[in-house]
């Protein structure tokens, strides 16, 4: 035996106010009591009973892309602004789709406000992690830029010649405009993998490697450029 699918827009209308509410629905059984998962819906059941309210069915649609296409169009601008409407969302898939669809000034509204919330969240737990409250929005000093800096830190720079050179980043500046070679090139994203090798470029086959300070010199000691062959 095949049980059917059903897609359906329902009604459900509170018998003592004459408030509704407009939803959607896939079941196999179209009398399963099912009334809506809408907050506002679920409070009035709540207030008035379910005895006092009543379920119709509006439309049907073949699969369930139909269906949230079916109820973005009937769940409408009227539908939520009606203040017999029980409905708080606007009908489709997603809130948004609707709110830039129906209220384009709410929708950028909303992505303003959400953008500001999601940016200072970003801030707020980045300073448990960098205690200094040095971490910045998109465009300011980040955490690993600083760690590229610290000065307890050195620059290990190995050559395709196995030339070696033990620099701060003062002196690897330095060495790069003296060697003609690509700081950035060098550094980049060094402050998160500490080593690599240039694949590309004129420094193609280049070593780099950011290490501790104290690993490779006494902490006393003044950086050397140190060449080997």
């Amino acid at each position: 035996m095949v049980i059917m699918k059903h897609y359906i827009i329902y009604k459900v209308t509170n018998l003592v106010n004459g408030k509704y509410y407009i939803g959607r629905h896939a079941t196999n059984d179209l009398n399963d009591n099912y009334l809506g998962s809408g907050k506002a819906i679920l409070n009035a059941i709540k207030k008035y009973g379910i005895e006092n309210f009543k379920k119709e069915i509006l439309a049907e649609a073949d699969d369930a892309q139909n269906l949230w296409e079916l109820e973005s169009n009937i769940v409408n601008e009227s539908i939520v602004n009606d203040p017999k409407s029980y409905n708080m969302a606007y009908g489709g898939k997603h809130y948004l789709y609707g709110l830039k669809k129906y209220n384009p000034e709410k929708f950028i509204q909303h992505q303003s406000i959400s953008g500001k919330k999601g940016g200072k969240a970003s801030i707020e737990k980045h300073k448990i992690k960098y205690t200094n409250n040095d971490w910045h929005r998109k465009g300011g000093i980040a955490a690993g830029e600083k760690r590229r800096n610290n000065p307890n830190f050195v620059y290990e720079v190995i050559t395709t010649n196995n030339e070696t050179y033990l620099v701060n980043r003062s002196e690897l500046i330095n060495l790069c405009k003296e060697k003609n070679w690509n700081y950035s090139t060098l550094t980049w994203n060094l402050s998160y993998i500490r080593e690599k090798i240039i694949k590309r470029g004129n420094l193609s086959g280049f070593q780099i490697k950011m290490i501790k300070y104290t690993s490779k010199l006494k902490k006393n000691e003044t950086f050397k450029i140190i060449k080997r062959n």
